[in-house]
């Protein structure tokens, strides 16, 4: 099976009344220009959203305008240039197989709002209908006649379907066909078996392809999926949040899954006439590789096939930069002493929460080196000296049992809100007693966990809960406004200061445990506000006395992700800042970091050198007790600092 170094991912959605589709076509430049960047993977599209086709097919219909092969032709070229080869399908629109054969269409339920399609452009297909049958007999005659490693199957999202097929089935399994939810989870079920017959077909064929479905949730069909693939734009709907909560998540989902990172060269999809600065791009992907992502850039091929020499100077521009720390990233691993806890990664459940978002966030700017792991999952928590579980995020069997035997071993434990409070309200040594009724929420901060935070009444933005201590120490409290905001029938009551301090306690700790009554991961995400986050830092400074990373002096808005490989550690430092113009944050200059320094654990490990590369050039340390210290150089972007260890 193919191993990916750098792909290119390249869409090619186009409509039947293009007159010029392939006109301009020539795979020997194209390959030739794919091929100087560096990239040695390609998904393209076989098959694409209106149920078009590129290739000389006796299955489905080949674009009117098309005159030769187009699949066929890159895929020579690709062959003679040893660039592997991933054929595109749609499995979940076909918009004028649709219109074609109205029983392939999905048929929705009264009241979901699709309307029989996403957009006028998307017609979406029932998987249970003729069509399932019809998209694999086309994928068997791609990796038949192609010379391919595998398939890329896009957009199996789990629209509910009521046709009469559909109807049929559920009926006979005894799920309730006017149950949402019911049809819902139908869907999912009816995904979930058409990837297994795809993967059954193709294998048929290819003895160890290459394989992803694109729309479950990343490892949902893990079993099947042979990479993952996360598709990030971040100047569209994505936004530059997403990418890192994926990175800390989808390393985890599978030992040894390759991990390809998919950012676009364009603003937003379906935009063919942008291209974003090579820095921009290029903080996308050292960001990713330091997580030991691969990558993939995607684009959007023209039907005419133009030749955009500016798009392919451009890739080349940020892959040969990449290629400077190949020998740093591929196959590292990173270590990690925290993990946010998550219940369960399936059917379509990505923790992509805002909670979520938000304390990672927050631990990127304070460097902690942190996980997202799953409950339902057979990674073991043994590597982890830190549990942190945000407010709102949804408690299941599994993970009270796995948080329970963490805490029993003597592992550490940080929790916020509700959700906590009622389940693990014994090892956190409080009693719930429902919400806090205050609007807004105030709190006062006493003792330990001060430091950094201002003396007087501070607000959390956000909900808090009312809690009795049941063996654990009140460390602050909440405080009460004079009145709530609220609508008194002639005015309205929103200008309201704190009063006075409560007897509701703030924070609370129990041994190893730590619990906020705020949802202080929620107030985070909505203001930012700094107090908070100093606020967390202080809490994970006493559960985890010797974190992997210490601070002494580097920007909040720079990142630091460590790797290890080859008896070393590499530290991984950008120093990019999105910025909001217009309604889109974008990145354009990387910013000079000036003073840097930052501390490892060695824990005892004898350090024989500290390199900047791959320049070589040698930086400035010192070793302390189970501590190395590192003076960074002045740095403009990104800097790799190799911490090498005698063997």
């Amino acid at each position: 099976m193919h191993k990916v170094k750098y792909g290119l991912f390249y869409d090619n959605h186009t409509h039947m009344e293009n007159p010029d589709v392939g006109k301009n076509f020539d795979p020997e430049h194209f390959t030739d220009e794919i091929k100087k960047c560096g990239v040695d993977f390609l998904a393209f599209h076989a098959r694409c959203n209106t149920g078009m086709a590129y290739y000389n097919t006796k299955i489905g219909t080949r674009h009117p305008a098309l005159q030769y092969d187009l699949f066929g032709k890159l895929a020579e070229c690709c062959q003679k240039k040893e660039i592997a080869l991933l054929a595109y399908l749609n499995g979940g629109i076909s918009t004028m197989e649709a219109v074609a054969h109205r029983e392939w269409q999905t048929q929705y339920m009264p009241g979901t709002g699709y309307y029989g399609h996403i957009t006028p452009f998307a017609l979406t297909m029932c998987y249970n209908s003729p069509f399932r049958n019809h998209l694999i007999a086309m994928i068997k005659e791609i990796v038949t006649n192609y010379k391919v490693e595998g398939v890329f199957i896009d957009c199996l999202e789990k629209y509910p379907c009521v046709c009469p097929t559909c109807v049929a089935e559920m009926k006979e399994r005894g799920i309730d066909w006017n149950d949402k939810e019911a049809v819902t989870e139908f869907a999912t079920f009816s995904i979930r078996r058409l990837c297994s017959d795809i993967a059954k077909a193709v294998k048929e064929i290819l003895p160890d392809p290459v394989l992803y479905f694109n729309g479950p949730a990343f490892g949902y069909v893990r079993d099947l999926d042979t990479y993952f693939d996360c598709e990030c734009l971040p100047t569209s709907g994505w936004g530059y949040e997403y990418l890192p909560t994926a990175a800390h998540y989808m390393r985890n989902l599978k030992e040894g899954h390759q991990i390809l990172n998919m950012t676009g060269r364009f603003y937003e999809w379906g935009d063919f006439g942008g291209l974003r600065t090579a820095d921009s791009l290029k903080f996308d992907l050292l960001y990713g590789a330091a997580h030991g992502m691969r990558p993939n850039i995607g684009g959007h091929f023209h039907p005419r096939g133009d030749k955009d020499q500016a798009v392919f100077d451009r890739i080349r521009e940020v892959y040969q930069e990449l290629q400077k720390y190949d020998k740093w990233t591929l196959d590292a691993v990173n270590p990690a002493d925290i993990a946010i806890i998550y219940p369960v990664d399936c059917k379509f459940k990505k923790p992509d929460v805002k909670q979520i978002r938000s304390a990672v966030r927050v631990l990127e700017e304070l460097k902690m080196q942190f996980d997202i792991v799953f409950a339902d999952y057979e990674k073991s928590w043994d590597q982890y000296k830190l549990l942190i579980l945000p407010e709102e995020v949804e408690i299941n069997e599994s993970m009270e049992k796995r948080v329970r035997e963490f805490i029993a071993k003597g592992g550490a434990f940080f929790a916020c809100g509700k959700n906590a409070a009622e389940k693990f309200g014994k090892e956190l040594g409080i009693e719930y007693l429902g919400e806090c009724g205050m609007n807004p929420v105030y709190f006062q901060m006493n003792g330990e966990f001060n430091k950094d935070v201002e003396d007087m009444y501070l607000t959390l933005y956000a909900n808090a809960s009312k809690a009795r201590l049941a063996g654990a120490t009140g460390a602050s409290r909440l405080v009460k406004p004079y009145y709530n905001q609220s609508w008194t029938g002639t005015h309205a009551i929103y200008y309201t200061p704190p009063q006075e301090e409560t007897d509701m306690p703030f924070i609370t700790v129990k041994d190893n445990c730590i619990w906020s009554a705020g949802d202080i991961f929620s107030g985070y995400a909505k203001r930012g506000a700094l107090h908070l986050r100093n606020i967390i830092r202080n809490i994970i400074a006493k559960l985890l006395d010797k974190p992997l990373i210490k601070v002494e002096s580097l920007p909040s808005f720079s990142r630091l992700i460590l790797a290890e490989k080859d008896n070393a550690l590499n530290a991984h430092i950008l120093s990019y800042v999105p910025e909001k113009r217009s309604d889109s944050f974008v990145v354009e200059d990387p910013i000079a970091v000036i003073d840097g320094k930052f501390s490892v654990l060695t824990n005892g490990r004898k350090v024989k050198a500290v390199t900047q590369v791959p320049e070589q050039i040698p930086v400035e340390f010192t070793t302390d007790g189970d501590y190395t210290t590192i003076t960074l150089p002045v740095f403009k972007g990104y800097i790799l600092i190799n911490i090498a260890f005698e063997s």
